[in-house]
């Protein structure tokens, strides 16, 4: 059974997710964003056609952070099977020992150096950043200042080191899978080139700007299934649930979400609760979809209809 809305109350739940909570003031910008327009505040839906909606300062580009696993595991997929990859992620000598604490960044580090191909560092980061460009239908910018904040703090960390000493498992020389993933960590994308790489996967690999076929589209599923099963970070109440909306979120503060077929999602506000996810961007998500009363894990096929 299809499930049909109209464009209009699509727009209008835009809207009213947006005016919602463009006033609240919670939340707090992540140090090494020193600086930041704390009002900045946008939500874009972008349907599988290329059909645009957006509300608010949706051309503010914010950094990546952990919205990169997205168009990494486009390439983690087109180059494994679903099996291999399971295998490369989770079932190899690569969790911290037992008693110390977790690297940050270590799982990215990993997924960056499985990449193909290994060994030529300029060659691997051309092919993830052409990927980002084709998802987006646009390029994203590089923050050289993020970049070097996010370098250094690797390094008083002792990141490469500390994968060593654990024996965390890589695929690819530490150091340069490390810097490539600050690299894409750093990189900056607004609400409006969010939504459209969420549409192109919600459009099984071909994006609704350009029409160029980004990737296999029988992959699409799989990526959408790792973000259900990752979710933004350490929510405190079940995102999928909750949103309905498998997705990915940065510690810029933008958050993305993909409706298979349908149309992606992408909200950014500075301001983040504890756990580093935005609090703007979180609830607009949630009561733009609550206010549709739709949900990918709903039986019915979403159907929208543009002549209402």
């Amino acid at each position: 059974m299809d499930r049909i809305i109209a464009l209009s109350e699509i727009k209008n739940a835009v809207e009213n997710a947006y005016e919602s909570f463009k006033s609240s003031k919670e939340g707090n910008v992540d140090p090494v964003l020193d600086g930041v327009d704390t009002k900045k505040f946008g939500i874009t839906v972008t349907l599988a056609d290329g059909t645009v909606i957006s509300k608010g300062d949706t051309d503010v580009a914010s950094p990546l952070g952990g919205i990169i696993k997205l168009p990494l595991s486009t390439i983690l997929l087109s180059q494994n099977t679903p099996e291999e990859l399971i295998k490369k992620s989770g079932h190899c000598p690569c969790t911290a020992k037992p008693g110390k604490p977790h690297i940050h960044g270590a799982h990215g580090i990993r997924a960056i150096s499985a990449i193909e191909p290994t060994d030529d560092p300029d060659s691997k980061w051309n092919f993830i950043e052409d990927r980002m460009t084709d998802l987006m239908g646009t390029a994203p910018l590089l923050d050289d200042k993020i970049y070097e904040a996010l370098k250094k703090k690797a390094i008083d960390e002792d990141i490469v080191n500390e994968l060593a000493k654990d024996g965390y498992y890589l695929y690819d020389d530490a150091t340069i899978s490390t810097d490539l993933y600050i690299r894409a960590r750093s990189m900056t994308a607004t609400t409006e080139q969010l939504a459209m790489m969420a549409a192109t996967v919600a459009a099984d690999g071909v994006n609704p700007s350009t029409k160029k076929i980004v990737f296999d589209g029988e992959i699409a599923k799989h990526v959408v299934g790792m973000m259900a099963a990752k979710g933004p970070r350490k929510m405190t109440l079940p995102w999928d649930m909750a949103a309905g909306l498998p997705a990915k979120s940065s510690f810029g503060g933008a958050i993305v979400g993909v409706y298979p077929g349908v149309m992606g999602v992408a909200a950014y506000s500075p301001l983040l609760m504890p756990n580093r996810v935005s609090e703007k961007a979180a609830k607009a998500i949630m009561t733009f979809m609550h206010k549709l009363d739709i949900s990918v894990f709903q039986s019915a096929r979403l159907v929208i209809d543009k002549n209402k």
